[in-house]
């Protein structure tokens, strides 16, 4: 064991192998923009206890991050509640209930990460130990082909939503150097990128860069916590689907009778063992992130509806850009959590028939009794499941819209009265 691990560790200097971790390179990266950390990379740490200054600078500047972001979404949820209250500022306050979705549920995100790291931390060690260590192992594996496709997901899905969110708040950033500062076609009025009540007039004094810095730092964090969750998710489960894949391709080229009784039996329980293991990955998975799948598919059916309404009724250009981009945004989301749990049911249902369709006629007895048993594991396929209430599929997508729809036709209806 010693053996094979300098030779992995060598081989990893080299380049030549791929480090667990390097699935979780991107998410650590956002992760630590908000000062939090999702796991360690060791159960037990022998500096845990001891007092770091790095980690208190990193404890204090998730505080301020979380209290920042809190603020702000208690200030827009004042706005709403005033606005419908009143009964003005209807259209401006459905819009802020699109952006307060997604803050909310990125709220809940990050706080409900932060309570898991201990259950994350576990999942990854076991990850570790079930890793391909070896150029060889991993080239079997088809490793580099996993992790060059989550990354080609993981740029497009954090890339795109960088984009939105910073167009969108840097618009009027934008909007005044351009069109008031240098060719004075327009005059610039003070907006922040977000409604939101104060106590105080923000726009006559200086507290409205605070405020405008206050709105970017906040929407970031959010996004943070959001998109860092969702593709942590997703690592997790693009491992989960090549070890699956790894085990019916295993089963599946495996020919029985050929060797020893006792070899055919040490072999199928291995698998066995192998599969069991994933099997509890998978439920551990959905456990940790099912309060967070159940927040992305509840909100982002509200999201759909109150941003497809703001784009119906028309309004300011400006804004039904931004609209689009946030309604493009939600789409892409819950599609992609709805195709990678699609994938993981597929590839959990490859084990039973792997284990029918390989040649296991000329094997013992024994050897086709103790197949029943992985052959009844793989029936039921491995869900990724948001709480209790729904397992997330492609089916669950095109539910998600059918609801997206009722509740706009409701708000629809409600509008024109």
């Amino acid at each position: 064991m010693v053996w094979k691990l300098e030779k992995c560790s060598k081989e990893q200097k080299n380049g030549k192998t791929k480090s667990l971790y390097m699935f979780f390179q991107y998410v650590d990266i956002f992760y630590f923009s908000i000062g939090m950390k999702a796991y360690d990379r060791a159960l037990s740490s022998t500096s845990a206890n001891t007092t770091d200054w790095r980690k208190t600078i990193l404890r204090c500047y998730f505080i301020f991050q979380m209290l920042n972001l809190n603020l702000t979404l208690l200030s827009e949820l004042i706005y709403v509640f005033l606005a419908f209250s009143t009964g003005n500022n209807f259209l401006e306050a459905t819009m802020n209930l699109s952006f307060i979705g997604f803050v909310v549920v990125g709220d809940i995100k990050i706080q409900h990460i932060w309570g898991k790291r201990g259950h994350i931390t576990k999942v990854v060690h076991r990850l570790q130990l079930l890793h391909p260590v070896t150029a060889d192992q991993q080239k079997e594996y088809r490793l580099n082909d996993y992790l060059r496709g989550y990354r080609n997901v993981s740029i497009f899905y954090f890339g795109m939503h960088m984009v939105l969110i910073w167009t969108y708040n840097l618009y009027w950033v934008i909007y005044y150097l351009v069109c008031d500062l240098w060719l004075g076609i327009r005059h610039f009025e003070r907006t922040l990128p977000y409604y939101c009540w104060t106590p105080w007039n923000w726009k006559s004094n200086w507290s409205y860069y605070v405020m405008y810095v206050s709105q970017n730092i906040a929407a970031q964090t959010c996004l943070s916590g959001q998109l860092a969750a969702d593709m942590l998710m997703c690592a997790l489960v693009t491992l989960l689907i090549m070890h699956f894949k790894q085990l019916s391709r295993q089963i599946e080229q495996h020919v029985a009778g050929v060797q020893s009784a006792d070899q055919d039996l040490s072999f199928l329980q291995r698998s066995i063992a192998y599969h069991q293991q994933l099997l509890c990955l998978s439920q551990d998975i959905s456990r940790i992130f099912g309060v967070s799948l159940f927040c992305n598919f509840a909100s982002s059916s509200f999201i759909i509806c109150f941003v497809i309404f703001q784009i119906t009724i028309g309004g300011n250009i400006d804004n039904l850009v931004m609209l689009m981009l946030f309604l493009f945004c939600a789409m892409v989301q819950v599609f992609m959590i709805g195709s990678y749990a699609q994938s993981l049911i597929n590839s959990s249902e490859l084990i039973g028939q792997a284990v029918y369709n390989h040649n296991w006629y000329l094997s013992d007895l024994r050897y086709r009794k103790l197949m029943l048993l992985i052959m009844q594991r793989a029936q039921r396929p491995s869900y990724l499941r948001a709480t209790n209430f729904l397992n997330v599929s492609l089916v669950t997508v095109t539910d998600l819209l059918q609801l997206s729809y009722k509740f706009f036709a409701l708000l629809r209806t409600m509008y024109s009265q």
